[in-house]
């Protein structure tokens, strides 16, 4: 009798169930107890669509919160993508990484440094194939519009495009694209350096219809040392087999170093660079070629003087986009200016971001590095404060941050200023939505101090009005610097990759993964 007693009053004086996890308020979303009719996620937890107000209460899985003032941002999930601290240690550059939503939304395609493919399920992270395709890097990948295929492009001496099943990751077909632009012996794992010697995919684009466009790029040291390139522009048909290529006569002694289609308005562009010894070729090297995208054509190319003395040539990295229909590109060059430019001719829309000032003697710039067209505008930003090659100070260090660096830029088509946003995040990369609404920049990590708390993605909303700031909508911190390879989905999740990174100069810290968060 005594026993049943004390069993009744234990009982009775157990402690209550703890609280369910409290509700996490994203932009238009709330991650809520299982139970809540959302989405379900990694940890168990869903994701609910919905809308909230701030201050006013929201209850979802039996649990009861009010919207806080502004949404928050929290990672679904993290995936692993292998060991590459000792790379980071040895000073390379950051692991290429690269990301693609399927056209459903369900499944994240990823190519890693490490020459790895992955499926993973885009809001759980549950790995759904994983296969290595090459000893070096994939430098791009891509999925046809119906999802039903997965593309990954290497770095490799093959240089191989594979199509791929997206359930195991079987081949479908290979193409090597060191057959049109050659190839180089894979480097000695001490050269941290010698993958970019090798053959790239460095452009896959998957056009209306299944056909895809792929740009083989090739730059390397010859037997004698000197510089060689090897540079071709294909169009190929679903199962692989090629129905264009630019030069026609075979590749270009040249570098295609980015390329921007507008399958809609049927035209590409691509600058023209070349980096080899010898004679030049008769081509319109430092010029932006336009292409007819159905035939690969040459429909016009673009000059732009220098912006001397300081510059000897306008040269282009990721800072362009194509408008077919209105004809017009998207030009944003390493001396700090960005232009909207006619493709027929005429008046161009000029904006000065980055181009040199002096401070004291010492001239000093920061370069457009990413940009992208919006349907009644276009976004730029800068990267870090430099001082151009052109001048007799290159050895100094830039005394001074130059006004316009690390800044979000927004224009009209004219040119005329919308918005900026500037703080103290060394921006990477330049992401925007499938339906132009949201663009997201990467944030990396700063050489200039140790601050771990400036790591992760910038959410901004495109269009409104008010300031830079009015715009962010929500800063996703992640534990480690980001690539500048990054996605956005239509719903509001954005795919980062997290590098390691050298937090002194003999550690490293961070860890190597991707990382969805909404």
């Amino acid at each position: 009798m005594r026993l049943l007693l004390l069993a009744l009053l234990l009982v009775g004086c157990s402690s209550p169930p703890p609280p369910a996890e409290r509700l996490v308020f994203l932009r238009d979303a709330v991650i809520a107890p299982a139970g809540s009719g959302g989405r379900a996620l990694a940890d168990g937890r869903e994701l609910v669509h919905t809308e909230w107000t701030p201050g006013a209460p929201i209850t979802l899985g039996g649990r009861t919160d009010p919207g806080p003032a502004r949404p928050e941002c929290a990672p679904l999930f993290s995936v692993d993508l292998g060991d590459v601290r000792s790379l980071v240690a040895r000073g390379s550059e950051d692991p290429n990484t690269v990301l693609a939503f399927s056209p459903d939304g369900d499944r994240l395609l990823v190519g890693s440094h490490r020459g790895e493919v992955l499926i993973l399920d885009a809001w759980t992270g549950a790995i759904q194939a994983r296969r290595r395709l090459a000893e070096s890097m994939i430098k791009v990948v891509a999925w046809a519009g119906d999802g039903a295929t997965a593309y990954a492009g290497e770095a490799s001496p093959d240089a191989s495009v594979h199509a791929l099943e997206p359930d195991d990751l079987a081949s479908r077909w290979t193409v090597r694209l060191a057959d049109a632009v050659g190839s180089s012996p894979a480097p000695p794992a001490t050269d941290i350096y010698g993958v970019y010697t090798l053959p790239a995919a460095y452009s896959l684009h998957v056009l209306p219809g299944g056909d895809l466009l792929v740009a083989g790029v090739h730059a390397w040291p010859g037997a004698d040392g000197q510089t060689q390139n090897r540079s071709i522009l294909l169009r190929l048909a679903p199962d692989g087999t090629r129905r264009a290529q630019w030069p026609t006569d075979g590749p270009a002694d040249a570098v295609l170093r980015y390329v921007a289609v507008d399958p809609e308005g049927g035209l590409l562009a691509v600058p023209l660079d070349r980096s080899a010894a010898g004679p030049v070729p008769a081509l319109p090297i430092g010029e932006v070629l336009v292409f007819d995208l159905a035939t690969l054509t040459l429909v016009t190319s673009i000059a732009t003087p220098p912006l001397e003395p300081h510059f000897k040539a306008a040269r282009i990295w990721e800072a362009l986009a194509i408008d077919g229909r209105r004809r017009q590109l998207l030009l944003g060059f390493s001396d700090g200016r960005a232009q909207i430019v006619p493709v027929d001719g005429g008046p161009r829309a000029v904006v000065q971001l980055g181009v040199p000032i002096l401070s004291g003697d010492v001239p000093i710039s920061s370069s457009v590095s990413w940009g992208a067209l919006l349907p009644d505008g276009f976004v730029t930003t800068t990267g870090d404060t430099n001082i151009p090659w052109g001048s007799q100070t290159t050895a100094t260090r830039p005394p001074v941050a130059h006004p316009g660096a690390h800044t979000v830029w927004v224009h009209g088509r004219d040119g005329t200023p919308r918005w900026t946003w500037h703080g103290e995040h060394v921006l990477q990369g330049l992401s925007v939505s499938p339906d132009r609404g949201t663009l997201v920049v990467g944030a990396g990590h700063r050489s200039s101090d140790s601050r771990r708390d400036l790591f992760g993605a910038l959410v901004f909303d495109v269009g409104g009005a008010g300031s830079g700031d009015e715009h962010l909508a929500v800063t996703c911190s992640t534990e480690a610097p980001v690539f500048f390879r990054h996605v956005v989905h239509d719903d509001g999740r954005v795919a980062v990759a997290e590098v390691p990174w050298r937090d002194a100069p003999d550690s490293v810290a961070g860890h190597y993964r991707v990382t969805v968060l909404r």
